[in-house]
């Protein structure tokens, strides 16, 4: 069979870091091509990746080479996602287009009735549910290692002086429309049910940005209670999901792709406490220096390597990809929506 013909669509961090490199790492993938509507970013990456196409465009009309390109990824800022995959999908093309899908309910929904209708893929981005250390929570919630599963806790401090592109705060509710997808497919992802919001609180930056300064949630996925509080006020950066069970509890932190199980601690004497302070400090380190040993040799991908292995395998079959269809992205824009719904922020 031969190599699946991609190019890339966006040459930011997003574009340079994981889409490209992955993709070159990929079997049977060819990268044709790299496109972006700045000149000097298209020649860097061309050189960085020896890769032999190059465009400097703004859509599909302006690739002079299209026709050598059987599929594209799309890593350009979430503002521009529902324009580019819809033409790039008019042009014949299966896209991977990065979260959040789309703006608005309406533009997802047609994105997704446009790929079907022309008979292309479209997958979206949803990669930490494919992350080592999710993948093996959800196997230890198979095997019912944590007992009955009674609750999920979620949890995101942002610091505002890390990296963060320039445009987040073009987006509604700013930084939460952009990162919380991530929550809400893991929810899906871990609980195997779509999250119901029940209640949705906003507490307003006190600089008066889109982004605010905090968002709680209480949702259910099925018969478990979902909390999930992102503050973006922090001197610290963040992320962690803690599946709480009868017999144990996991928490998974996101940014260093560790987890911790901590083991029941019965009647909370001191004996209890120490014992699960040591084990929780000790399988942190643990896990933390494993993948600070795939970072440093370049391997530690936070899921993007099996997002794009599923995006491929649809591309040869013409099946949806399973967790990253156009389906699934349509049900977390919904989400986001329901959010928006509630806390009405004030124009601006």
């Amino acid at each position: 069979m031969s190599a699946l013909r991609v190019a890339v669509v966006g040459l930011g961090w997003v574009g340079t870091h994981r889409h490209l490199p992955l993709l070159r790492a990929t079997p049977d993938v060819q990268v044709v091509g790299v496109i972006d509507h700045s000149v000097a970013r298209v020649e860097q990456a061309r050189a960085a990746f020896r890769v032999p196409r190059g465009a400097a465009a703004d859509d599909p009309s302006g690739v002079p080479w299209l026709d050598e390109v059987d599929a594209v990824t799309i890593a350009t800022p979430p503002s521009t996602h529902d324009v580019l995959a819809r033409a790039y999908l008019l042009a014949g093309k299966d896209v991977l287009l990065e979260k959040p899908m789309a703006l608005e309910v309406g533009a997802a929904r047609e994105l997704a009735e446009l790929a079907t209708s022309r008979g292309r893929v479209l997958a979206v981005v949803h990669n930490f549910q494919f992350a080592r250390s999710t993948l093996r929570l959800r196997r230890l919630l198979a095997a019912g290692k944590l007992g009955e599963v009674r609750a999920l806790w979620g949890a995101q401090l942002s610091n505002p002086q890390r990296r963060l592109p320039d445009w987040y705060e073009s987006l509604p509710l700013g930084l939460f429309y952009d990162e919380s997808p991530h929550f809400f497919y893991l929810v899906r992802s871990l609980l195997g049910a779509q999250p119901v919001l029940d209640v949705a609180h906003r507490v307003p930056s006190p600089e008066g940005r889109r982004t605010p300064a905090s968002i709680t949630l209480l949702m259910r996925a099925g018969s478990v209670p979902v909390q999930i509080a992102m503050n973006f006020e922090s001197p610290v950066s963040e992320w962690h999901i803690a599946l709480i069970g009868s017999e144990r509890m996991a928490v998974l932190d996101i940014f260093r792709d560790a987890l911790v199980v901590i083991p029941n601690d019965h009647q909370h004497l001191g004996r209890n406490v120490l014992a699960t302070t040591a084990h929780a400090i000790t399988t942190h380190l643990v896990s933390v220096a494993g993948s600070g040993v795939r970072t440093l040799a370049g391997r530690l991908a936070y899921g993007n390597d099996v997002v794009i292995a599923r995006f491929v395998e649809a591309c040869r079959t013409r099946v949806p990809p399973k967790d990253i269809s156009a389906g699934d992205g349509l049900d977390v824009v919904r989400l986001q929506h329901a959010v928006l719904d509630r806390v009405r922020p004030d124009p601006s």
